[in-house]
């Protein structure tokens, strides 16, 4: 369950933080860009930049601050001490060969899903927000009610686990088809679990539909999900329903059993 923990953060961390987060949002920032967003003195916002510059979280050019690639290296940190992440990988894009689809491997961060390993079959390509773009991008973040992976993750909770999550992030919707009442959701993610599998169907991005399982660890718990993402007009009928859920249990059934093998040779 998620827990209020605010009374024990440091002021100064949340400060680097937040000025982090808005040149995340802006690009690149100034001193007084920053300092005029957060209602910060430009002398406070000075001396967080330039002490993130200098561990090289931020990069300088000019007067315009960006995010170093410090963050990278500590992402590809985080992603390889995931539990298998050479086999999760290697499974991922067997059924990108397999579907001829989009294949995306999530895990829950604090009440989303984030992607840390994705497989693209090479022309697959789909637009998000009007960008010409792939949808799954390593360290994008998503409500966990408006994707495949995050539904199916969901469904393996219980339920004060999922109501700390909708506490903490709500249901904002993404499309017309996006879930926005906990009855309506509370209702499809008991169909997930006893299934097996969800369905996104176009409600995180119009005209994308995806299936979504989950992947457990030998140790117990749930490692994560995977999700296979395709056109609405291919997603569709039998491959929907059956084709593609039947190959995704294949492909995770063999993968959760390759961790318990891993799991059990290393202890």
């Amino acid at each position: 369950m998620m827990k209020d923990t605010t009374k024990h953060t440091v002021k100064t961390t949340e400060t680097s933080i937040d000025i982090l987060e808005t040149i995340e949002r802006r690009e690149d920032a100034t001193v007084t860009e920053i300092a005029n967003e957060l209602s910060l003195a430009p002398s406070t916002v000075y001396k967080h930049l330039v002490t993130l510059e200098s561990r090289g979280y931020l990069n300088k050019n000019g007067e315009r601050y960006s995010l170093g690639f410090r963050f990278l290296n500590l992402g590809e940190h985080a992603r390889n001490r995931l539990t298998g992440h050479r086999l999760i990988e290697e499974a991922i894009q067997k059924l990108t060969t397999e579907t001829e689809e989009e294949v995306d491997f999530t895990v829950e961060d604090h009440g989303r899903v984030i992607t840390v390993l994705e497989s693209y079959h090479k022309w697959v390509k789909y637009a998000d927000d009007g960008a010409e773009r792939y949808r799954a991008r390593i360290g994008t973040y998503y409500h966990m009610h408006s994707t495949a992976t995050g539904k199916a993750i969901l469904a393996a909770y219980p339920r004060e686990r999922v109501d700390a999550i909708l506490d903490t992030w709500g249901l904002p919707a993404r499309t017309n088809q996006t879930i926005t009442e906990r009855t309506e959701l509370f209702a499809q993610l008991k169909r997930i679990d006893e299934r097996g599998y969800a369905i996104d169907d176009q409600e995180y991005t119009d005209g994308l539909r995806s299936v979504g399982m989950t992947v457990n660890g030998p140790a117990g718990g749930i490692v994560g999900a995977i999700s296979v993402s395709g056109p609405s007009y291919r997603l569709q009928g039998d491959v929907l329903q059956t084709v593609i859920p039947t190959v995704l249990e294949e492909v995770v059934d063999d993968l959760e059993r390759e961790l318990t093998e891993l799991y059990t040779h290393d202890c």
